[in-house]
């Protein structure tokens, strides 16, 4: 998401990645009150992000409309779980801990091309096929497999991540919260 204005679409977005000075432009950001949507904004506001990003190399971004206005985050990073689960081996896979959109940008612009959400996603997507082919060119061992975790009773996010390619994986739910994954081709840079 370059910051070269996309004469074709009014709603682009942004993407900057965290830093420090970005603390003053989150005081706003409130993702709704599902309990999804509250554990997203804690994880943004509180300790949680920057301990992710210190501790783990999580990468995060801000979108943020021409007018500079925060419109949610996501986030990307490497994790190690077995796979197959539940008994597989160790592997390194990219993980997408936690995204979100102000509630006041849900569902927003109404086009769907260019639904705020669907560009956070599709940013995403491209950043976890670029940091895949990364691995691949310093033959480090990751596989080719973007995962995040959803609330059973996010229905909306569900939908989204269907339209992506996600899939459940069924044998690796945590209590309420299930695991959704696509395969990455490296060779689909679409952002």
């Amino acid at each position: 998401m370059s910051r070269v204005p996309d004469e074709h679409n009014q709603f682009q977005l942004y993407a900057d990645e965290l830093t420090d000075e970005d603390r003053a432009d989150l005081v706003h950001l409130n993702c709704g009150d599902e309990p999804w949507s509250r554990a997203a904004t804690e994880w943004m506001l509180g300790s949680d992000v920057w301990a992710s990003v210190q501790k783990h190399g999580t990468r995060v971004w801000l979108y943020r409309t021409h007018s500079n206005v925060v419109v949610g985050f996501g986030s990307l990073g490497i994790t190690r779980r077995k796979w197959p689960p539940p008994s597989g081996e160790y592997s390194n896979l990219l993980m997408i801990p936690m995204l979100g959109v102000d509630y006041r940008f849900q569902g927003q612009p109404p086009d769907p091309r260019y639904r705020y959400a669907n560009q956070i996603v599709s940013h995403l997507r491209f950043e976890a096929i670029q940091l895949l082919e990364e691995h691949l060119r310093a033959g480090r061992s990751t596989l080719p497999l973007l995962c995040l975790y959803v609330h059973r009773d996010n229905r909306r996010a569900i939908r989204l991540y269907e339209k992506f390619g996600f899939i459940v994986e069924p044998s690796a739910a945590r209590g309420e919260l299930l695991l959704m994954l696509q395969k990455l081709a490296t060779d689909d840079h679409t952002p």
